[in-house]
């Protein structure tokens, strides 16, 4: 985007038919006031990043201090066992999915606010209020923030059967079998939850990434709106 600003409406006119005669995209800020403005831009160190990573941050931090309180707090004073080692691998794959599942609510919901606004008022040439226009023009860093906290969790569960305490806990069930002689049966009902949970979270995985994909510039223009509606309504 080049952006533009005057006060002479011809002059600034002619400036933009020479940015789209260059293949760039011309956006018109405005008088002359807003040349200060436009000339910071280039100081400003990701300005549509603030509130996303904020945002994401503070519930980032809330959940994290609830599953510790929850997980490792209250079994260590009232169970005295001491679960701290959770702090690097549970936790986080508790917090990942529940993130990446809110910031991509919060992605759609603004659109719906919009929609009853829109309703409401009986015109669709009204602008919003700031704060919805200013939530609205971050969903795309919200949806990346979001795809970022799915992939943390894939990674974390792939590396759960690594852990010494998944091989602790297995090789105790093992020794317990041996040594009360007995062997428990499959439980093809368990088996049949666990697969189809399993098989749901990649495909939801492999959705979420083709969703973010789309939403790339460079992916998002080589598709006409038909096209990009059906993969973001999916």
């Amino acid at each position: 985007q080049v952006f533009v600003c005057g006060d002479d409406v011809e002059a600034k006119q002619m400036v933009m038919n020479i940015a789209r005669a260059l293949g760039l995209t011309p956006l018109d800020k405005g008088s002359l006031l807003a040349a200060q403005e436009i000339e910071n831009y280039p100081l400003q160190l990701f300005p549509m990043w603030k509130f996303p990573i904020f945002l994401s941050l503070g519930l980032t931090a809330f959940f994290f201090l609830y599953c510790l309180a929850l997980d490792v707090i209250y079994v260590y004073i009232y169970e005295k066992n001491n679960f701290s080692f959770f702090i690097a691998i549970t936790i986080p794959n508790r917090v990942c999915p529940v993130m990446a599942l809110i910031l991509l609510a919060l992605v759609y919901l603004p659109g719906i606010f919009a929609a009853i606004i829109q309703l409401y008022r009986g015109t669709k040439y009204r602008r919003f209020p700031d704060w919805l226009d200013k939530w609205m023009l971050c969903r795309k860093q919200l949806g990346l923030i979001a795809l970022a906290f799915a992939f943390l969790h894939a990674v974390f569960t792939l590396v759960t059967p690594m852990r010494a305490f998944v091989s602790w806990r297995t090789s105790k069930g093992i020794i317990s079998q041996a040594l009360n002689n007995k062997t428990e049966p499959l439980n093809t009902t368990n088996a049949w939850i666990s697969d189809s949970y399993l098989a749901l979270g990649i495909l939801g995985f492999f959705l979420f990434v083709l969703l973010g994909i789309t939403s790339l510039p460079s992916v998002s223009n080589n598709v006409n709106w038909r096209e990009f509606r059906f993969v973001q309504v999916r």
